[in-house]
């Protein structure tokens, strides 16, 4: 992908993640005055509601939503600035591991913006948290995949030069056994 597409990319997922917090936040804001003076804001791991609280407490969504959006914005930004990462990788490796470091924390940041407007469309309407069929606690570390993949990914491109590639054949099929696992773990 080159660098002008990349960018667009970038600036895409910076307008969907914000763009879908903020636009709960002003439905939030505006049947705000109806929600009853206690509402159900967390959830267990059946998934249904197991805290209830002051209703204003319903705003822990956006913040933590706005909060991680944020903090992994400034993290691409501080990537951004870093000039040299190591003295033996070139130009190339550099400019790949930054990119794959940017992009993984894209993932990271739609993730949790859509992680957290859907758990705030359900305290809006008080319903049971829609986890596409996953126990709440195993789809929040989903994450942990993307943060997984980037590492390798990076680490594959530097160690593919040292004809390594039985070691990164061997990293990628690990991957693939412990999300099978995690599939049939989930189905039984």
């Amino acid at each position: 992908m080159n660098e002008k597409a990349f960018k667009k990319l970038h600036t895409a997922v910076n307008i969907i993640s914000f763009g879908m917090l903020a636009v709960y936040l002003v439905y939030m804001l505006s049947v705000y005055r109806n929600f009853p003076k206690q509402i159900g804001i967390h959830y267990g791991e059946d998934n249904e509601f197991d805290v209830y609280a002051s209703k204003w407490l319903a705003f822990f969504p956006f913040m933590a939503g706005f909060g991680l959006t944020w903090i992994f914005t400034l993290a691409q930004i501080a990537a951004g600035k870093i000039k040299r990462i190591g003295k033996k990788l070139i130009e190339e490796d550099y400019r790949f591991i930054r990119i794959t470091f940017i992009a993984a924390l894209d993932a990271m940041k739609l993730f949790w913006s859509v992680f957290y407007t859907i758990w705030a469309h359900c305290v809006i309407h008080q319903t049971r948290m829609f986890t596409f069929g996953l126990p709440i606690r195993e789809l929040q570390t989903l994450p942990l995949l993307i943060i997984i993949g980037a590492f390798l990914a990076a680490d594959s491109k530097v160690r593919l030069k040292k004809s390594k590639k039985y070691i990164i054949t061997a990293e990628l099929l690990l991957i693939a056994v412990v999300i099978f696992v995690v599939i049939i773990k989930n189905n039984f």
